[in-house]
């Protein structure tokens, strides 16, 4: 099936979508999951906007870098959306799919992220803490993503 950059916005908007109601129903694996795929999405939709290329794999960074060499939203110019890929993408991979809490976990300890968020200090559940990270870090780079859609979309 062949899509278009329409349809990969679109699917962003979707999956951000599904990934907050994963959060809310504390499914939080999958809400982590669909969040990156909007955000993947998001990047993929900006490539073929502008005749990107689009296999480069499931890579946030290089995704983001190839995007940004476009001028689109990029870490170079944009430290809200570094750093909110900081937050994703240590902890986002397109097997996460398949994984559990169990093995979600495992990934946040390897990761040192069971106590700390970058500098914010976990209380209570450090799953949760992560997923909501994650949500949030998600939903800022959509937004950021949808205004340079508006303005570089041909509708």
């Amino acid at each position: 099936m062949r899509l278009s950059a329409a349809d990969y916005f679109r699917g962003a908007l979707l999956r951000l979508d599904e990934a907050q109601r994963l959060y809310e129903a504390e499914r939080f694996v999958g809400a982590v999951y669909l969040g990156g795929r909007a955000v993947e999405a998001l990047l993929r939709a900006m490539l073929w906007l502008h005749g990107g290329e689009q296999e480069i794999g499931h890579d946030l960074r290089k995704l983001l870098r190839r995007a940004g060499s476009l001028g689109l939203p990029s870490a170079r110019d944009e430290a809200r959306i570094l750093d909110s890929l900081q937050v994703l993408a240590p902890v986002w991979h397109n097997n996460l799919r398949y994984a559990d809490r169990a093995a979600f976990e495992r990934l946040l300890r390897a990761t040192h992220r069971q106590q700390r968020i970058g500098a914010l200090r976990i209380r209570g559940d450090f799953v949760r803490a992560n997923a909501k990270a994650v949500r949030e870090a998600c939903e800022a780079i959509v937004a950021r993503g949808r205004q340079v859609w508006k303005r570089s979309s041909p509708s």
